[in-house]
């Protein structure tokens, strides 16, 4: 059973900034689930798009895997197709506990458990790359050259997945942190946590991303998920 998120459980004078050390990874996954609204709704979808998207011998990236929540799924969804899933991350910690968690259960396909800059992975024959909340924490001048990049290394009829937070009114996000006291964050919990992603997570609004993606040159851009100021767009080449 995950360790309970109770990172900003106590008052700190000083906050820093968030980082995915080896506290966040000992918790991580209840952290999502109680953060992320409609995170396991999310996971059944990319899975659901990736039966209907990847191709047998082509490449799935999944970029800022985390603990692997992407690429274990794809896996388990499309069984033995001799897919080759890149599984990317630049926290050491992560890298290493889903290296742990991959030796335990079995593996239809190869997952290549990778630490590296997502900005820097060449990406190629990709029937699939999936992004789960992770564009929003690179520095947005890099956003849209990354955009461009998946669409290059995407094969035709090729999928991109892609999940982030998102600019929305004071309302929603007033509904958001709502949320999150229903999944038993404290006022101090929610306020300390927003205070340390100030400098490491900035979002940008859905009409920027729709204009990305347009411009990098994917021609069906669909919202096929949102909830409060969390949203998930397909692109297909």
């Amino acid at each position: 059973m995950a360790a309970k998120d109770q990172i900003f459980a106590e008052s700190f004078s000083q906050i820093k900034a968030f980082e995915f050390d080896e506290k966040v990874v000992a918790v991580f996954p209840d952290m999502i689930k109680r953060s992320v609204p409609g995170y396991d709704t999310i996971l059944k979808g990319i899975a659901m798009l990736a039966m209907k998207y990847v191709k047998p011998a082509t490449a799935v990236y999944d970029l800022g895997a985390s603990l692997g929540a992407v690429s274990l799924t794809v896996d388990q969804a499309i069984g033995a197709q001799k897919v080759e899933i890149y599984a990317v991350d630049n926290s050491a910690p992560m890298i290493s506990t889903l290296q742990d968690n991959m030796s335990a259960i079995e593996i239809h396909n190869a997952i290549h458990a990778q630490l590296a800059d997502i900005s820097q992975v060449p990406i190629s024959n990709a029937s699939m790359v999936v992004s789960n909340f992770t564009l929003q924490f690179i520095p947005v001048k890099d956003r849209a050259v990354l955009c461009d990049k998946i669409y290059a290394g995407l094969n035709q009829g090729g999928v991109f997945v892609l999940s982030e937070k998102v600019q929305s009114s004071d309302l929603m996000i007033d509904y958001y942190h709502g949320y999150k006291k229903i999944n038993g964050y404290s006022d101090m919990e929610i306020a300390q946590k927003r205070q340390a992603l100030e400098d490491s997570l900035k979002p940008d609004s859905l009409q920027i991303w729709q204009q990305r993606l347009a411009a990098a040159g994917f021609k069906q851009v669909e919202v096929w998920f949102k909830a409060f100021n969390f949203i998930s767009i397909v692109a297909v080449k």
